[in-house]
């Protein structure tokens, strides 16, 4: 690695490529733990994060934030790019999808009982999240970083919660089932327009991330030994 790399990202506290695999492939290792894990936070976060936009609440949303699981996934997206598993790439777009559903849904089913078109356009929650703009997006880049970073180094896992709270996933999403409810939909496709870059902007800076921590050619991933090179050892 570059003296540039290793001061970002100290061999010492480097993370090995079948650790950073274990902590991102929700089909690696104990899938069914990880699985039911992230149906499981991903509902509750989904819920949570529901239950703040419709009574405005930040707090409340920042709980979603915090123990929304989506991120993993999208970093995922990145790992499998830079080291070429078309696999991880392909599953972690898939349980990002599935997210998107089950917190869409919640968010359709919540707005036909609780709220209003009236009670939405005066809503703080859905008016931060129906019209990105550009710092949106340079945020999300930033926090991307922060979340690549965090997960190739042992010594930032502590910074993780921060990264969950800085970039907006869940809540989004819920807002888009919410006003899709209600027929609002200029502001729920303003929603998903901010979840989409959010994604695209985590991907993105993961993949740099874990390009420049040389996980493209780390030599966990040497390939098996030829069967002349065998014979010659």
């Amino acid at each position: 690695m570059s003296r540039l790399t290793q001061t970002l990202i100290p061999t010492a506290q480097r993370q090995s490529v079948e650790e950073l695999t274990d902590a991102l492939d929700l089909g690696h290792g104990d899938t069914l733990a990880k699985r039911s894990g992230f149906l499981i936070m991903l509902t509750l976060a989904g819920l949570i994060a529901i239950a703040g936009v419709l009574t405005d609440s930040t707090a409340t949303v920042i709980g979603a934030m915090i123990i929304a699981p989506l991120g993993t996934p999208i970093l995922g997206i990145g790992l499998g790019i830079v080291t070429g598993h078309l696999s991880l790439v392909i599953r972690s777009i898939l349980w990002v999808l599935v997210g998107l559903v089950i917190v869409v849904v919640l968010g359709l089913v919540f707005a036909l009982f609780v709220a209003t078109p009236e009670s939405l356009a005066a809503n703080s929650q859905v008016e931060g999240r129906t019209s990105p703009s550009l710092m949106d997006l340079v945020a999300a880049l930033a926090t991307g970083f922060a979340g690549g970073f965090a997960m190739c180094r042992k010594d930032l896992s502590a910074v993780l919660p921060g990264v969950a709270i800085a970039i907006s996933l869940v809540p989004p999403l819920g807002v888009v089932g919410v006003c899709a409810g209600q027929g609002l939909w200029g502001d729920a496709l303003g929603a998903l327009v901010l979840f989409l870059s959010n994604v695209l902007a985590l991907v993105i800076a993961g993949t740099i991330v874990f390009t420049m921590g040389g996980y493209a050619r780390d030599p966990d991933r040497r390939p098996p030994p030829t069967a002349a090179a065998r014979m010659r050892s």
